[in-house]
């Protein structure tokens, strides 16, 4: 019962003086609130590139490479990559070029993807429509496309595309397939894109050398084994030139690791503003204890013991604390949800357990920050208390 009439003691205290305790909160308020934004606005960013990256593919592989004697095998290589059938689910060539599209007296600028029957597993595309490319339209050199969802949009709105004719380049393609869009049609994305077979390439870009090849593998676990096995075959080939391989899991794990730690470092920064908080409250708990001196000196006279009073100047200072962590986290809440809004284009509420942590943290400050003013009022002798006006 005792527990209840210290705290009951504490909230008539805080109450009494108001504005001051308010301002005292201001701290915590100021700290609780730019901790839970920045964390959660970071968090929030974190998620939107992950989703592009989901989007566009995970488990990719990008092969590239170049030699100074012209020696070409492209062929070889596709082969290669096929051959590992345990750790590889499909290859592409991954050369692309600008150009502009005609449909009857419409024409548009878009990216031209020159890719395999195995482009749309590779490069993390559904179909909405149609079909894809298979194997004949690339070994017959078939004048056939499949359109991204912005050039289908553009060119097509709500007509059905499949069996019409697209020129490129002065040659007639005929639509056999659309995707499903990606990215909500944006221009330069994805979805803003035509594939055609890259056995077409000498005939649109007067070349078919291919030098840039998307490798899926069949896990994140054979990420890994299939660059080495890759790398290895191209050191065998590539005498005089250079080779690139490189995978969008390891770089996904990479930019974890970064965001983490930006995360960190943002919270802690934030943070800062939290100890000045804690100071402010051992600051204005030194005054009350000053202010409230008789009062101690009584409530020893009568039979209080030091925990009493270490109790109640506790209870009050955490008191102070958690209810500006309340205050903090609802204006965290708001904080995030327009600063995410405006920045990234979504709404982004806090994390729970970032939002709990926050509040215990503004506790525990209370606590210990008002620990000090409490265990000074405890050693006060009673009869120097009371002699106090």
């Amino acid at each position: 019962m005792r527990i209840f009439q210290t705290f009951s003691m504490a909230m008539k205290s805080i109450f009494n003086n108001k504005m001051r305790s308010l301002l005292t909160m201001l701290g915590i308020i100021i700290g609780v609130c730019s901790v839970i934004t920045l964390v959660s606005v970071m968090r929030g960013s974190q998620a939107k590139i992950m989703e592009g990256y989901a989007k566009m593919g995970t488990n990719r592989i990008s092969v590239n490479y170049n030699t100074w004697d012209g020696s070409d095998f492209a062929g070889d290589l596709y082969d290669f990559c096929l051959g590992l059938s345990t750790e590889v689910e499909g290859v592409t060539p991954s050369v692309s070029q600008y150009l502009t599209l005609r449909y009857k007296t419409k024409s548009m600028e878009t990216r031209v993807s020159f890719g395999s029957d195995q482009f749309d597993r590779c490069q993390n595309y559904e179909l909405a429509a149609g079909r894809s490319l298979c194997y004949t339209d690339i070994y017959n050199r078939v004048k056939v496309c499949v359109l991204g969802s912005r050039v289908a949009s553009e060119f097509f709105n709500l007509e059905n595309p499949i069996g019409k004719t697209i020129k490129i380049k002065g040659d007639q393609y005929t639509v056999v397939g659309i995707y499903q869009s990606k990215f909500d049609n944006q221009q330069g994305s994805d979805d803003d894109m035509i594939l055609v077979p890259y056995s077409r390439m000498r005939s649109i870009m007067g070349t078919r050398q291919i030098s840039q090849f998307t490798v899926k593998a069949t896990s994140a676990a054979n990420v890994n084994i299939a660059i080495n096995k890759i790398g290895n075959w191209l050191s065998s080939r590539v005498k005089q030139g250079y080779f690139d391989i490189y995978s969008n899991t390891n770089y996904i794990e990479q930019q974890n690791e970064n965001n983490k730690m930006l995360t960190l470092l943002v919270g802690g920064i934030a943070g800062i503003s939290l100890l000045v908080g804690g100071i402010g409250i051992m600051n204005i708990m030194l005054v009350s204890v000053a202010e409230r001196t008789r009062e101690i000196g009584i409530r020893m006279a009568i039979g209080a013991k030091r925990r009493d009073i270490i109790t109640q100047f506790l209870i009050e200072a955490a008191t102070i604390s958690a209810c500006g962590g309340v205050i903090g986290i609802i204006l965290g809440a708001m904080g995030s949800a327009l600063l995410s809004s405006a920045i990234l284009k979504e709404v982004f509420y806090p994390d729970p357990t970032i939002t709990i942590g926050a509040f215990l943290f503004s506790v525990v400050l209370g606590v210990f920050f008002g620990f000090y003013p409490a265990n000074k009022a405890s050693k006060m002798q009673p009869v120097e208390a009371l002699r106090n006006q």
